[in-house]
């Protein structure tokens, strides 16, 4: 089988730099002010993007340059001046939404690789064969498709490039074209400001007396109830201690479906998370370059694909609309990663005395049962010495500091082995 493109995200030169020491093929990364992260776009301007484009290539990687912005009329003319400038860096293609930025592109820029990003929610071969046919190299489906619709889109537009999401958040509007956070606090998720006001916490009060400010918390559990269409179903309004999240779905995680994708000729699987941790990144990068070069030998996907994802918090995973028509669920909110977290993140290693400088982000202890993570796999690994950030021997290092932590020669033979390594922490039964 001919292997698709791991396509990871880049919210900014480091975890771009980690994507690509994990497996990924390709990453993509927001345009300055014009992608729908802007807010936390971590490629600031155009020496940013120089850089990131510089090393992907150096490395024999691809770097996406998303500018999926829907414009409105104010921000037409300094957005051309943008892309004008951001295409003299050679991105290996841009991620556009707007439609009328397309047709611009690709009269005044043909040579540009044009990829239409999943905002213009593109769900039949209609669609995607008229894309083609103006010049679109790639489409990013829809989240909301199944497979068997995925599947007859490529077998009825064979020659079009095919991107799908297999992992990461879900939103609750149609593949994120949504003015709730626009409501809420004015800020327009269609201009790269969301707040993810679907994913915030909120409680439940009654009002119980004539002033606004007169609420009164309520006790017990509720469900809502369609009053015209009463033999529905009662949808609950679960409340964990962190609140109520009633439109906050949880992640989609596509790993059993991967054989089927591959065998069904997709070209690029994505994962969703420009802003998640370097740690969360790496850890699903792994997974799914696990997972597709399994599947691509013929092989089934790994345990070892689950259980790096079972290392990452998350909110509950599913698989989205692949599996069926009402994937949606709101059960879990948050959920811990299962059996461990990450200790610590190496940034340096000693080979001469087998010592690793760390930052350390969750306590952790001589004692404590720990895996050494880095590209070329999971180490358990004994530690012989801890020293905290004064050069002192301790027992325990705690977050927010740095310390060295030293292992045995067996654990650690190369600086290239820990180079983008992280200590995992088992939780102890």
């Amino acid at each position: 089988m001919t292997k698709p493109e791991l396509l990871a995200p880049a919210g900014d030169l480091v975890r771009m730099k980690y994507a690509f020491a994990y497996g990924a093929d390709a990453v993509y990364a927001g345009q300055p002010a014009f992608s729908l992260r802007a807010r936390e776009n971590g490629f600031k301007n155009l020496d940013d993007l120089a850089e990131g484009i510089a090393y992907a290539h150096e490395h024999g990687k691809k770097f996406y340059l998303t500018s999926n912005v829907i414009p409105r009329n104010v921000k037409v003319e300094s957005f051309q001046k943008a892309l004008n400038a951001a295409l003299e860096l050679k991105p290996d293609a841009l991620i556009v939404a707007d439609p009328g930025f397309v047709g611009w592109l690709l009269k005044e820029h043909p040579e540009t690789e044009v990829h239409l990003s999943v905002q213009a929610n593109t769900t039949n071969y209609l669609a995607a064969s008229f894309w083609k046919n103006l010049g679109v190299r790639r489409i990013i489906l829809s989240r909301e498709l199944r497979l068997s619709e995925i599947l007859e889109i490529k077998k009825q537009v064979p020659e079009l490039e095919l991107e799908v999401f297999v992992h990461g958040a879900v939103c609750m509007a149609m593949s994120g074209r949504c003015m709730l956070s626009n409501w809420v606090t004015h800020r327009d998720a269609n201009q790269g400001a969301c707040d993810n006001s679907c994913r915030m916490p909120y409680r439940l009060y009654a009002n119980s007396g004539p002033q606004v400010e007169d609420y009164r918390e309520h006790e017990g559990s509720f469900t809502l109830q369609r009053t015209d269409r009463p033999e529905l179903d009662p949808i609950a309004l679960d409340e964990d201690t962190w609140g109520t999240y009633f439109m906050s779905s949880r992640d989609l995680c596509a790993l059993d479906v991967i054989p089927e994708l591959v065998a069904g000729g997709l070209d690029s699987f994505k994962i969703e998370g420009r802003t998640r941790s370097v740690y969360y990144l790496s850890q699903v990068v792994r997974a799914y370059r696990m997972a597709i070069d399994a599947v691509a030998a013929g092989n089934p996907v790994p345990e070892e694909s689950r259980r790096a994802i079972r290392f990452v918090d998350g909110r509950g995973f599913m698989p989205g609309f692949l599996r069926g028509p009402l994937p949606q669920n709101y059960e879990a909110t948050h959920v811990d990663a299962e059996g461990g977290c990450v200790a610590a993140q190496v940034k340096d290693f000693d080979a001469s005395t087998g010592a690793c400088l760390v930052n350390v982000k969750n306590p952790f202890s001589m004692d404590d049962t720990l895996e050494l993570m880095t590209p070329d796999g999971m180490v358990p690994c004994e530690v012989e010495e801890l020293l905290d950030f004064r050069g002192a021997a301790a027992d325990r290092l705690n977050p927010g500091t740095e310390g060295r932590v030293f292992f045995g020669k067996n654990t650690l033979n190369s600086g290239k082995m820990a180079k983008f390594g992280f200590l995992v922490k088992h939780s102890k039964p």
